[in-house]
């Protein structure tokens, strides 16, 4: 399952996005990982969600991005919920990949649940995302 947290830049997405995946530590079963372009939450994280900064790691494409996630799941079978911000930067979108790569995700997921912040206005994602939106900043 792969939820989305949309809105503008600087509106409030990765606070949202902090906050849930401190919030679901209380539940959580399994791991919880947290994918963002940089170390600079890291004490804004609980220290049970694992931060990775996906520009420590040779990520420069699309196809490398689904790679890297795919390598991530099957290399830990006890992730819970994985939470990744910016997700049109870390994962190297080009226009009208979303749909694609939430597509792909949905797949990957099975038991897992992700949870992406968007850069984007709500009324500019594709209409079969509109139904993915838990949060419209």
């Amino acid at each position: 399952m792969v939820d989305i947290i949309c809105g503008e830049r600087g509106q409030g997405k990765t606070k949202e996005m902090l906050q849930r995946a401190n919030d679901s530590v209380a539940d959580a079963k399994g791991a919880i990982v947290y994918i963002d372009k940089s170390p600079q939450h890291i004490y804004e994280l609980n220290n049970q969600v694992r931060l990775i900064n996906i520009t420590e790691y040779p990520v420069e494409s699309y196809e490398g991005f689904i790679g890297f996630v795919s390598g991530l799941l099957a290399g830990n079978y006890g992730i819970e919920c994985v939470f990744i911000d910016s997700l049109i930067k870390v994962a190297h979108l080009e226009e009208g990949m979303i749909s694609e790569l939430v597509e792909t995700l949905d797949k990957l997921s099975k038991d897992i649940k992700f949870v992406c912040s968007v850069s984007m206005k709500e009324d500019l994602l594709p209409d079969e995302l509109k139904k993915k939106i838990i949060v419209s900043c």
